[in-house]
């Protein structure tokens, strides 16, 4: 799986421009829960040229598992001819605060103590990730207008944010499966950080690489994917099939499964 991964990053589209913006490094970032963040990086990255006008940049927010090279995930949206058309537009991808993939995030060194945040690196919203990337945009790659932005799931969520909290610098925002999230949803997620927290290597969240809580992010994901989909979907998608992949039996072991468990 890892090796089909990599040889789908690497025959996927290539920015024309990957690289690290670092903002807050006199003043700290102030977040919405009263925390801070300093110095503060952002992984970027850019597809296309941006014209003359500079009117033509799309911001592609990620969703929760995503990174900012919009292509690797969202090929056959994002690339040349696409309905993110690469040749027409300046694309941009900005790894949101928090994440793992080149932004500053629990496994980031504290400067103030020398060490790893882990488990004490500051709580963060959309709102926060929308305005570091703002400021990005304007002091980095000096785009104070966006022809739009997008995105789903988190990403969807930013779209929103980006259209309440600066109206006049989108001109259009398309967030896909980006609904308030209901009382049910808070359950699920609630379940998905105990599921989480009650692995043992998760060690209070001051785990290391070598050993992250694998067992406890497997379960947490497993109860995400339920409710991802509707349970019309998953009958007709996985009805009461055997695990035929694996050639598994469910109906003759315990230990065995059918296709919706994988």
């Amino acid at each position: 799986m890892a090796k089909q991964k990599r040889e789908e990053t690497s025959t996927a589209l290539q920015p024309a421009v990957e690289d690290s913006y670092t903002l807050a490094q006199e003043k700290p970032f102030l977040l919405a829960s009263g925390g801070s963040l300093r110095p503060l990086t952002l992984r970027y990255a850019l597809y296309g040229k941006l014209n003359q006008a500079r009117d033509n940049a799309i911001l592609v927010c990620h969703a929760l598992s995503g990174s900012a090279r919009s292509a690797d995930w969202w090929p056959g949206v994002v690339g040349p001819g696409c309905p993110i058309d690469t040749e027409r537009y300046c694309v941009i991808g900005i790894n949101v605060i928090g994440s793992c993939y080149g932004s500053t995030g629990p496994c980031s060194l504290n400067a103030e103590t020398g060490k790893p945040y882990g488990a004490s690196f500051p709580l963060v919203t959309i709102r926060d990730m929308v305005r570091a990337q703002a400021q990005l945009l304007r002091d980095r790659l000096g785009i104070e207008h966006l022809h739009t932005v997008t995105g789903g799931s988190l990403g969807g969520m930013q779209a929103l944010q980006w259209a309440v909290d600066y109206p006049d610098a989108v001109e259009r925002c398309i967030a896909i499966g980006a609904t308030p999230l209901s009382s049910m949803g808070l359950a699920l997620n609630h379940l998905q950080r105990q599921a989480i927290q009650c692995d043992p290597a998760f060690n209070g969240g001051e785990y290391t690489a070598d050993r992250p809580p694998a067992a406890g992010l497997g379960l947490a994901r497993g109860i995400a994917m339920c409710s991802y989909k509707s349970a019309e979907l998953f009958e007709e998608r996985f009805a009461r099939r055997p695990n035929l992949r694996g050639n598994e039996d469910p109906h003759s072991s315990m230990a065995e499964r059918f296709d919706v468990a994988g």
